[in-house]
């Protein structure tokens, strides 16, 4: 393994060795994991299961008891009733973890009304008492209210989204009849619509949290957007060293990418230009991948282009590690952070990127996610940039390749 600065002699090695990197230390998106706030409610997910369990068992043994006695009122309940009960107990019980978890605030308030509200029902359903109306509004009331958080910019996590489908899935159990009538079936159709609505609306706030709540950089201390792995740290100033190495692997690049700005030269030295398109079009290099030389801006693995009109123009390179869990060398300590991808969504006919693992742990049909990739680095050769490390702001590209378009 080697790489141009050991190479040539520029840097010490002895503190850029290569390592290895448990990916659990990454630093991901919140969408794809369940928050350290969020545990205390995944506990109570998990003893509301239990719970489920015990009560069937105690049920099947207590059919002789009083009319008073909890299990008969169970026994009484029909199995929609039953599925409806669990689930807004399930939503109950994971918002009180949710005022557990959390330190005191407007949301913990919220939470706690939740607890209350969700309970209520619950008994009132145990009970034989009028529950159908008001369960209605609370569970539509803490669907919005979420998703109305997430709009905002909230960070939603697998316990919340999870959550949210969970309260769906009691409010179809209400509003869903079993059988349509023929008198009924316009009605019934917009309920189940209304439904489907519901599910759509919250995967969008997932989204939406996810993406503003990812600060969208790559740089230290970040919340990364959803897809993208950093390492575990805080940002800070670099020292002369590091800017000395980051500046110097700067102009090395630009110097050495120099003669791919003609997307024929990236071609004859084996790089895929075909289908060019759009503005962030990467052309790998197979025969550089794997082949042991580590940040060489002579052979990056991959070019990154553009298109202004119907004129390519080289934004910069990728520098990939050979393997995953491989640690990039840093020579610039936090002016030349790698970063990882995970959640990508991989199209099998035809093989190529189909996007990211949405909300609900699903990819595009016809794809398969995968977990990890290996550590990548990019340095873009674009003049004016301010930082040629970091990431590139899109409406200043927009307007750099709509000025080179109209030349």
């Amino acid at each position: 393994m080697t790489s141009l600065f050991t190479d040539a002699g520029i840097l010490a090695h002895a503190d850029l060795v290569i390592t290895s990197v448990d990916p659990g230390s990454y630093l991901g998106s919140p969408l794809y994991a369940v928050i350290p706030e969020h545990r205390l409610a995944f506990l109570g997910l998990v003893l509301v299961l239990l719970g489920a369990w015990w009560v069937r068992r105690r049920a099947a043994r207590h059919l002789s008891c009083e009319e008073t006695c909890v299990y008969r009122r169970y026994d009484r309940l029909g199995l929609r009733e039953r599925f409806v009960f669990w689930f807004i107990t399930t939503s109950a019980v994971v918002h009180l973890g949710l005022v557990l978890g959390h330190e005191p605030s407007g949301y913990t308030l919220a939470y706690m009304l939740a607890t209350i509200a969700l309970s209520w029902i619950s008994l009132r359903l145990l009970t034989d008492r009028p529950w159908r109306r008001p369960a209605r509004y609370v569970l539509i009331g803490s669907i919005f209210g979420y998703a109305g958080t997430l709009l905002a910019g909230g960070a939603p996590d697998q316990i919340g989204i999870l959550t949210k489908l969970i309260e769906i899935a009691a409010l179809a159990g209400i509003i869903v009849a079993p059988v349509a009538t023929s008198q009924g079936k316009v009605a019934e159709s917009l309920r189940s619509a209304s439904v489907v609505g519901l599910i759509v609306i919250t995967g969008f706030a997932g989204w939406v949290g996810a993406m503003s709540t990812g600060d969208g950089g790559h740089h230290l201390g970040e919340t990364p957007p959803p897809g993208v792995l950093l390492p575990g740290g805080e940002d800070r100033e670099p020292t002369a060293t590091e800017q000395s190495r980051a500046d110097h692997l700067y102009e090395e690049t630009v110097a050495a990418l120099a003669k791919f700005e003609d997307p024929a030269v990236a071609a004859s030295h084996g790089y895929d230009v075909e289908g060019m398109f759009g503005n962030d079009f990467h052309a790998g290099n197979e025969s550089l991948k794997d082949d042991g030389r580590i940040l060489d801006p002579h052979n990056p693995e991959t070019l990154v282009y553009a298109m202004a009109g119907d004129r390519p123009v080289l934004l910069g390179a990728m520098f990939e590690m050979d393997e995953i869990g491989q640690a990039g060398p840093a020579v610039g300590g936090p002016l030349t952070v790698w970063h990882a991808h995970d959640h990508i969504c991989l199209s099998l006919t035809p093989v190529g990127i189909a996007g990211l693992q949405g909300p609900f742990g699903s990819c595009p049909a016809g794809a398969i996610n995968i977990p990890i990739t290996n550590e990548m680095f990019h340095v873009w050769v674009l003049p004016g940039l301010e930082d040629p490390f970091g990431d590139i702001d899109e409406d200043w590209l927009d307007e750099y390749l709509t000025d080179i378009a109209t030349r």
